[in-house]
Parts: structure tokens; sequence; C-alpha cells
């Protein structure tokens, strides 16, 4: 099982890393960024300052990457309906990630494409993309676990601080490969040739605690969907196209 301790704070309480934040079946500790860890459960998180984002304008019924993510849902029509809002532009705010958390299962996975994100201020006036996927679960709630973290600096951002930021992330992992493997994490330090830098790290691309070799055998897949009678889809609107 991922065991996360929250890091202690570096370079004036601007970048935080955890050396605690370790697997049993990795040798290489998770890497962080701030308070979040790759490999770290979504529900462990859910009360950080997240970004506010707008949903999307509803409408009468539903589009049809709603209907594909609505057919893998179960759980509360209300938080259906509230995820429904929210994933199918992948981008989450505090209360959608709160609804997502409670959801009993997610039964297909959609691809990386589809990961739910959201974001949170970083080092450097850096800004931290955090995405989840879902993790195959016994338990009365789907498990999201931290895929992926990306550390964004902006044109305008203090160049001394982002350097600073960016050596200390560079020399606190710079023995992680650049890409996963199926039980190691990864750390990737880039800068364009306009100069910006990016840094993305990754979680093992294999989960060591999955209990279950696919989402859709999780016990809820096997039942019926439950679907929000708040958005009624015509009757030749099938999940899924």
């Amino acid at each position: 099982m991922t065991q996360v301790v929250l890091p202690s704070l570096l370079l004036g309480g601007l970048l935080a890393f955890s050396a605690q934040a370790r697997t049993e079946d990795a040798a290489m500790p998770m890497p962080c960024i701030g308070p979040v860890c790759v490999g770290a459960k979504l529900q462990s998180m859910l009360e950080l300052p997240w970004l506010e984002v707008k949903p999307p304008a509803s409408d009468a019924g539903r589009t049809r990457g709603q209907r594909r993510v609505a057919a893998a849902l179960r759980g509360q029509p209300q938080d259906i309906d509230t995820v429904l809002a929210y994933w199918p532009q992948r981008w989450f705010n505090g209360p959608a990630l709160r609804a997502l958390a409670s959801l009993r299962a997610v039964c297909v996975d959609m691809g990386y494409s589809w990961r739910p994100r959201a974001m949170l201020k970083g080092p450097g006036d850096s800004r931290l993309t955090v995405a989840f996927e879902p993790v195959a679960s016994l338990d009365a709630r789907q498990h999201f676990r931290v895929a992926t973290i990306s550390v964004r600096f902006p044109k305008e951002a203090d160049a001394a601080q982002v350097d600073r930021a960016s050596d200390e992330i560079r020399g606190r992992y710079a023995a992680y490969p650049s890409y996963p493997t199926n039980d190691q994490p990864a750390v990737l330090w880039r800068r364009d040739v306009s100069g910006q830098t990016s840094i993305r790290l990754f979680a093992p691309l294999k989960v060591p605690e999955q209990p279950l070799p696919a989402l859709r055998e999780q016990p809820p897949c096997r039942a019926q969907p439950v679907d929000s009678p708040a958005r009624p889809e015509s009757a030749d609107a099938a999940p899924g196209t």
C-alpha cells in the first residue's frame, strides 16, 4: 500500500518534498511537489486548496462525452451529475473532486487523455496540474490515485526563483528515470526553446495494491448504472455513441 507523509517545506515555504513517501514494491520514494505525491489517494487530498474552475454551461441533454462517462459510473445520482458536469472537460474543482471521490465505481478505463485533473498553486508562481486515475477496488468507494503531477512556470515568473525551484527538484530527483516503468516512478525535466521550464512527475505504471485486474470487474460494475432523472436522454442517444 502506498504510504504518504506530508512533506516539510523548503525554499522559504515555496517548495516541498517528502523523502518518506514510499511504496513497499518500489525501490525509490514517490516524488512529491508541495503537498501532493504521485501514487497518493485522492481521498486524502480533498481539503487541499484546489483552484476554482467553472463548470461548462448546462444543456437540456448530455453531450457525447457525458454519455460515454455516464455509462461507466456507479454512484448516487447527485454525485454522478456533478462529475458529468466536469469530467468531459477534464478539469475539476474542490466540490467536483469530492463528488468524484464519492463514486462507488468507474467501470471503464477511458485512457490517459480522459484522466480527471485539478490545479494547485505551486512553487515560484507555478501551477501544479494533478491528474488522477481510477484504481480497481473492493471497497465501497472508487479509489483514485495521483498518476502525474505537472509543474508549469509562467514566462513572467521571477527567473531566480524558477531556477532555485528547478535546481532543487533536479537535485532531489537526479537519480530518477525520465519515464516510469511498472515498478518505478519518474521525473521529467524540460526547458523549451523560449527558456520556459516544465517538470512532470509520474507514478509507476503498475499499481501494486490493486486487488482486481480490471475496473469492470469491481462488484458495482456488475449492476446497472444509477442515472439521474435530472438529465433525461433521448431514446436514440445510447451511452458511448
